[in-house]
């Protein structure tokens, strides 16, 4: 009944409660384990714990849990120790595992300790095992299959509402997919030949840029990632058998990352750093420099334009490109998508430059044109999240040019313009990060956008 055929298993049933939503920034404040060995309850254990963080509002709502019952409650340093023993050896089952693994794997990294489990989620398993039910919600599922859940929303209650479950998935898992799924986990992962497993499995499960190295130390390949470990790991997955992965796996002999905490700033500092050491088995890398612009002006009748021209550097272009092709494949598109008029964009007879309607009303096209390439503000900030969760960060763009990027702490500079432009580190404008924030603003995030004068 263990899931494992003729080996006995020991499984730790675990739910956390936090002091928020995010697993890689928020503290755990409960945690509850119970320890199974596929057949019955071996040992449970559970706490409160003093997270040295406020919790969100609608946390101790959920919860019932506030500060004043955590203050007396014994650091996770403190209990640290009794939960790695606790667990080890064990295979690391929870609802939503991803979340509760998350945040303890984070708890250890605090303090200097490695934590690395094997995970099963009653989640994934119940959608496999136990088809047909209109939600996979711990309660929800529970009440539909008849588990009582005393308790809900606190970490005990929750762990001991896992358990019934688990022990439900357990019997019904007649085709061992529980055994299967942790012989894939196992196996899938074939570390490359020079690096250790252990070097892979303390990557940071967080937002940045990582690097693949050769044995000198430079990068072959760089990659960005909300999950660096994750995608590391995704790497390295069996299944890739090109002969171009394995020559690359072949040649790595370590990893680097720096995390950025944005995802928007792990993506130009991706492409930052492409550009810069041009690793061989990056699959697009651009190698020419801009030569041509696309330029916006106004004629003496008052109707706007549009040329193909060799850049300038007192003038900023609406487009820039690597050769002049892609510049008039560019307008070309712009002419039909607009309903622009070829002889206001280098194109078509001389006779025929002004168009038959107002400037006024012709004008409302460029507009358009302007909307798509140019950001709606001169001057303004991105704020997005930081590397920890007492610091934010910051893209700076301003008279339309990317500045750069940094991190900073809200409680000291409270969106202060001139102290927001100070801790941004200086990079160079450049068309390729243009298009990357441009993009992002498309997006529905949860970034904040401070314009100024």
């Amino acid at each position: 009944m263990n899931g494992l055929g003729d080996k006995e298993q020991l499984f730790a049933i675990i739910d956390t409660e936090t002091t928020g939503g995010n697993p890689s920034k928020d503290r755990v404040m409960e945690v509850a384990i119970i320890v199974h060995n596929g057949k019955h309850i071996v040992k449970q254990y559970s706490t409160l714990i003093n997270p040295e963080a406020p919790i969100m509002p609608f946390v101790m709502s959920l919860t019932g849990i506030n500060s004043d019952m955590l203050k007396d409650a014994p650091t996770f340093q403190d209990i640290a120790k009794e939960i790695f023993e606790l667990t080890e050896n064990t295979i690391f089952v929870a609802h939503n595992a991803r979340f509760d693994y998350g945040v303890l794997r984070n708890e250890f990294k605090r303090i200097g300790m490695r934590f690395n489990r094997k995970q099963l989620c009653t989640v994934k398993l119940a959608r496999q095992i136990l088809p047909g039910y209109k939600s996979y919600s711990l309660g929800k599922l529970c009440r539909e299959i008849g588990i009582p859940v005393d308790n809900r929303h606190r970490a005990m209650g929750d762990a001991e509402a896992t358990t019934l479950l688990f022990e439900k998935i357990l019997l019904n898992d007649k085709k061992e997919f529980i055994r299967t799924m942790l012989e894939e986990e196992l196996n899938d992962i074939i570390t490359p030949p020079k690096l250790s497993k252990e070097l892979v499995d303390d990557l940071p499960e967080e937002v940045g840029v990582y690097y693949f190295l050769d044995e000198k130390g430079k990068p072959l390949y760089i990659g960005k990632s909300k999950n660096i470990r994750k995608k590391v790991i995704n790497h390295f997955l069996s299944a890739n058998e090109s002969t171009r992965f394995a020559e690359l796996k072949n040649s790595i002999s370590d990893i680097s990352y720096e995390l950025t905490g944005s995802e928007l700033i792990a993506t130009i500092l991706e492409a930052n750093e492409v550009r810069k050491y041009f690793p061989p088995f990056n699959a697009s890398l651009r190698t020419s420099k801009y030569k041509y612009g696309i330029y916006q002006s106004i004629d003496e009748t008052g109707f706007f334009s549009l040329r193909i021209e060799n850049l300038k550097s007192d003038e900023k272009p609406l487009i820039e490109f690597t050769n002049r092709k892609s510049a008039n494949v560019v307008m070309h598109k712009l002419i039909e998508k607009f309903g622009l008029y070829p002889s206001l964009c280098g194109y078509g007879d001389a006779e025929d430059t002004v168009p038959e309607m107002p400037a006024t009303v012709y004008n409302l096209k460029m507009k358009e044109v302007n909307a798509r390439y140019r950001y709606k503000h001169a001057n303004f900030f991105i704020i997005s999240e930081g590397k920890s969760h007492h610091q934010q960060s910051l893209v700076w763009i301003e008279d339309y040019e990317y500045k750069g990027y940094g991190y900073f702490e809200p409680e000291y500079i409270e969106n202060d313009i001139q102290s927001l432009k100070e801790v941004a580190q200086p990079q160079a404008d450049d068309p390729d990060v243009h298009r990357i924030i441009r993009s992002w603003l498309g997006k529905k995030t949860k970034d904040e956008i401070i314009v100024y004068p």
